[in-house]
């Protein structure tokens, strides 16, 4: 008798195993292990904290759950969701920066007034039931512009070129470009990746004087950096080039200073 007891008690704890499963029991979460900022290069920044837009998608592109997006944040060293992802079936994560609440991807809305970075996944990546652990890699998406002058401080740029349009963090295409004036406080300025026509960079200097610089003809590329270094001639009255140079937008000071909030 108690063998027969046993086995029943047995085969109702499988049971009661297999309904939690049907039931929703224990489902797997995504989870990320890293999140950081990479140039075209090789090179990476380390873990920021600002909060990370995640825009997840079934793998025939439909909004993942029904929902599609997600924030993540990282506290004390790990990062965590908003609210959990069910890892049910296979999917497509793409992360993207600057993220509010209000985003409706994956085509967002970019603003070149407002000077701040913008940075996506480049490449999706894969989620599945038995694979919800992501390292997230981050890429710059639009084209940096630093101006040096020998002997002087640049206190502003200002360069004509696309201030408004929509940026698509799925495939990095930017559609709907309005042009204006885009300007900037100090010897960066940060643009939207086009090709520049019979357009000059204006560069103010701590001194009051202003100066300018044909770009005519240049194509600012994501994820690049381009630095002028001029100096003053002698009648103080023109810049002089010194050099140009075009290389992969690296981490400095102030890029780890506005994401560590």
């Amino acid at each position: 008798m108690k063998k027969v007891f046993y086995l029943l008690v047995f085969i109702g704890l499988i049971a009661a195993s297999c309904s939690g499963d049907e039931n929703g029991g224990t489902k797997p979460e995504m989870k990320i292990s890293s999140c950081y900022v990479v140039s075209s290069s090789s090179g990476q920044s380390e873990n920021f904290s600002s909060p990370v837009g995640m825009y997840i998608t079934s793998e025939a592109g439909q909004p993942y759950e029904g929902s599609g997006v997600w924030s993540a944040n990282c506290n004390s060293g790990a990062w965590t969701m908003d609210k959990p992802v069910y890892v049910t079936k296979a999917g497509k994560v793409y992360a993207y920066y600057p993220y509010s609440p209000n985003d409706t991807p994956p085509v967002l809305p970019l603003d070149m007034t407002k000077q701040t970075d913008v940075l996506y996944s480049r490449v999706a990546s894969p989620i599945a039931p038995g694979s919800v652990s992501l390292s997230i890699k981050l890429y710059h998406a639009l084209s940096k512009v630093v101006v040096s002058v020998k002997g002087e401080e640049v206190t502003g740029l200002s360069l004509p070129s696309p201030v408004t349009c929509r940026f698509d963090i799925c495939t990095g295409e930017f559609t709907d470009l309005q042009s204006g004036q885009v300007t900037s406080t100090g010897s960066q300025l940060l643009v939207i990746p086009h090709i520049t026509v019979g357009k000059e960079i204006l560069i103010s200097l701590k001194n009051g004087k202003r100066y300018t610089y044909s770009v005519d003809g240049t194509e600012f590329r994501t994820g690049e950096s381009y630095t002028y270094e001029f100096r003053l001639n002698e009648d103080r009255d023109k810049l002089e080039i010194l050099d140009i140079s075009v290389e992969d937008w690296i981490n400095d000071n102030n890029y780890n200073d506005y994401l560590r909030r």
